[in-house]
């Protein structure tokens, strides 16, 4: 019979002296999921697509905040509730910007840029 505590062990012990992989937080995400039971739990990280589209954000913020409460960590899922509706709130409007920033940023007028950003960034 399989002994899956010396499995483990053994495992923890190869892998202990390795250093951890750093990521910079640019572009990407940590994501965890837990067994119902909690018995065992797994982290990922995954890249983000630079251009993802709201949508997509919205969804990861939703997906963060599902594992915030998860962690029973209810700062962070008020700060991402209030996030996810802000975007939904103003999300006509920010893709609006968004257009206009991008059409700055392909003819070079950073000054211009530089407003729809933070207007952007208030809108969220």
């Amino acid at each position: 019979m399989f002994n899956w505590n010396e499995f483990d062990k053994l495992f923890d012990e190869m892998f202990s002296s390795l250093k951890p992989m750093s990521f910079d937080d640019k572009g990407w995400s940590r994501k965890t999921y837990k067994s119902p039971d909690g018995l065992y739990s797994y982290t990922y990280l995954s890249k983000i697509n630079k251009k993802e589209t709201q949508t997509d954000e919205i969804e990861l913020l939703k997906q963060k905040l599902e594992i915030a409460v998860e962690e029973q960590k209810f700062e962070e899922a008020v700060e991402l509730r209030d996030k996810i509706n802000s975007l939904e709130k103003n999300k006509e409007k920010i893709s609006e910007l968004q257009e206009k920033l991008n059409e700055c940023i392909k003819n070079q007028n950073f000054e211009k840029a530089i407003e729809y950003r933070d207007k952007i960034m208030a809108l969220k």
